[in-house]
């Protein structure tokens, strides 16, 4: 073999050599690459998992909630006959003057939305706005109150349970409307005369009772 053959056969060599080197760091590349990409996927896996679970509690939480609103009616009828008022005739109020005249005992077995639409309607007078339909109480005003009374600023979501809860309770005295992108419980005028005089009953009948026990 001539010296320029070895060298031809070198330079092949040598050529080959890099090319293998290059090839090797190309599959090292694409080794960390898929490595990467299995990380990903595993991440992505997770969290898919973790909205999964945080979706099926959202759906729970809300089922739990229209179930609240579905049988709070029975539930207020069956706290109500604990109590028998005489003076009152509880057939022909509304569900949310009955939900104002219910005793501490019955009160301390509401639901904390329950409790502050309770509490709302006791006050009525003082919190709504008169328009031409009757009395308007918007979620800025029902946001206000809640954060005076509990010291801290209710969540978005608790302010449209309260107003759901206000509205059913109210029949078709109440109603909720929605205008420039504001919610109100629009309230007729009957309606808060009823809830104020029931409020004031209830008032009387709670200062008999601590003048009794002092």
């Amino acid at each position: 073999m001539t010296v320029t053959s070895i060298e031809d056969l070198a330079s092949r060599i040598s050529d080959l050599e890099d090319r293998i080197e290059s090839l090797e760091r190309e599959n090292k590349q694409l080794e960390e690459t898929v490595e990467s990409q299995k990380e990903t996927i595993a991440s992505q896996r997770e969290q898919l998992a973790e909205y999964g679970s945080r979706v099926q509690e959202l759906e729970s939480n809300h089922n739990a909630a229209t179930d609240h609103r579905k049988h709070l009616q029975q539930r207020l009828h069956a706290l109500e006959s604990e109590k028998t008022t005489p003076t009152e005739d509880n057939t022909s109020s509304s569900p949310l003057q009955q939900l104002i005249r219910l005793p501490s005992k019955a009160v301390s077995k509401l639901t904390a939305n329950q409790e502050r639409a309770r509490f709302i309607a006791k006050d009525i007078t003082e919190y709504a706005t008169k328009v031409p339909a009757g009395f308007a109480l918007d979620s800025s005003t029902i946001r206000t109150v809640l954060h005076a009374k509990e010291g801290r600023t209710p969540h978005t979501q608790t302010v449209a349970r309260v107003m759901d809860f206000l509205d059913d309770l109210g029949k078709e005295t109440v109603e909720i409307v929605k205008r420039r992108g504001t919610k109100r419980v629009i309230f007729t005028e009957h309606a808060v005369s009823e809830l104020a005089r029931t409020s004031s009953s209830s008032r009387s009948i709670t200062d008999v009772v601590m003048g009794w026990r002092q």
